[in-house]
């Protein structure tokens, strides 16, 4: 099917500009495209597919066969059978009930909006491809509209895809949305969890008018859950895989861009698409003279120290690795705990991450320092980011 490219190229330019300056800011910062992903450093052995009844959220749940041992000590600590329950708005300060509401409105649309995919077009109206890679490109346009912050593409690795879930496709397109900083910056807090409620909710609108969007051109494509009660896909390596960044100390993703502070989603497609190659730009290096995030850990859940070859359960975590293993189960112990003085965490490690800084150019420069300096350098300036942002951060633990 032939169809006039200027035209949409012309309707869809300020979305172009975008990626254009996105490109351009890797380009600067001096950020490498590589052929395999740099996850690979940390795998030693086999890697199955995690079955996402391990994961911590799941583990909480009294019907789940993983985890007995974990629900009796976390009702022991706690004195609660799970942690999303919200406490009384009689047990909560005047301004945390604000804060409890507003992420109870935040969360809504991201735990109850589940619309199924529009039907994929008939054979006769589906659209025929013959450029993935002006394909890619309108894909991302078409997500940079819906609201994405960032857009990249890869081949989908089964290795990521949840034990006991079949996706039969082919690409995943990771879609990025980062937190509000203002929000973020006060975690632990009952308002840094509207942050993070936020995000989920936009992402999930994003990814499904996306796989809709797909469905009308006549491809097959879905939209692609990874939270706690019914997770399909991995979504730390899959964005690796993408080049949205790489591996970092606190289990997240750390992108050129945002740092840790984003979240993300998938959708998975048929559709023939050009994929982004993985990005390396030394993170491992930068994370080994940082341990900013588990200093602040108010939970001590994020490892100090290089990566290590043994996870601390293998309910909550895939061996196969030596990289660092995050207590997942203490976070989540911690956030309940402390419910009376937040619902969540909020995610104080991205709020202190030292690469967590407004796209402006002066801490472009810092960020191309933090890339291309040597190790005692890379101290130095994370040393200047605590005493310039975080002087009087208590690092006490809980």
């Amino acid at each position: 099917m032939d169809f006039n490219k200027p035209y949409l190229e012309k309707a869809f330019s300020p979305y172009e500009k975008i990626l254009r300056a996105q490109e351009r800011l890797r380009r600067f910062l001096g950020v490498k495209e590589v052929d395999h992903p740099t996850y690979n450093r940390y795998i030693d052995g086999p890697i199955d597919r995690f079955d996402w009844r391990k994961n911590a959220f799941a583990v909480l749940k009294p019907e789940n066969p993983f985890g007995e041992e974990y629900r009796k000590k976390f009702k022991a600590r706690t004195g609660y059978n799970d942690w999303e329950a919200p406490l009384p708005y009689s047990d909560l300060e005047p301004e945390d009930r604000i804060g409890q509401s507003l992420g109870e409105a935040a969360w809504r649309l991201c735990r109850n909006y589940l619309p199924k995919t529009l039907p994929v077009t008939l054979p006769e109206g589906r659209l025929e491809i013959d450029d993935k890679a002006w394909m890619s490109r309108l894909i991302k346009w078409a997500a940079l509209m819906f609201g994405a912050e960032m857009v990249r593409i890869t081949e989908l690795d089964q290795r990521w895809v949840y034990k006991g879930v079949d996706i039969p496709h082919k690409y995943a397109i990771v879609v990025v949305v980062h937190h509000a900083r203002n929000l973020n910056k006060i975690a632990p807090s009952h308002f840094s969890s509207p942050s993070v409620a936020s995000v989920y909710s936009r992402l999930k609108f994003i990814t499904t008018q996306l796989a809709d969007f797909i469905c009308g051109l006549g491809y097959d494509a879905a939209y692609r859950e990874t939270l706690g009660h019914g997770p399909e896909v991995l979504m730390v390596p899959v964005a690796i895989d993408a080049g949205v960044g790489e591996f970092a100390r606190n289990g997240r993703v750390l992108s050129p861009e945002f740092g840790i502070n984003m979240r993300l989603k998938a959708v998975t497609t048929d559709i023939p698409l050009a994929v982004d190659k993985p990005i390396s730009f030394g993170v491992h290096n930068f994370c080994m003279a940082c341990e900013t995030c588990a200093d602040y850990c108010p939970s001590n859940a994020i490892p100090h120290g290089p990566p290590t070859q043994t996870p601390p359960s293998l309910i909550f975590n895939n061996p196969g690795f030596s990289k660092w293993y995050v207590r997942a189960d203490r976070c989540l112990t911690f956030w309940a705990t402390n419910k009376r003085k937040w619902l969540t965490c909020g995610g104080r490690c991205i709020a202190v991450c030292p690469w967590n800084k407004p796209l402006a150019w002066y801490h472009h420069l810092v960020r191309w320092a933090a890339i291309h300096s040597p190790m005692f350098f890379k101290r130095v300036l994370i040393w200047a980011d605590r005493m310039a942002y975080r002087p009087k951060k208590s690092i006490r633990k809980n």
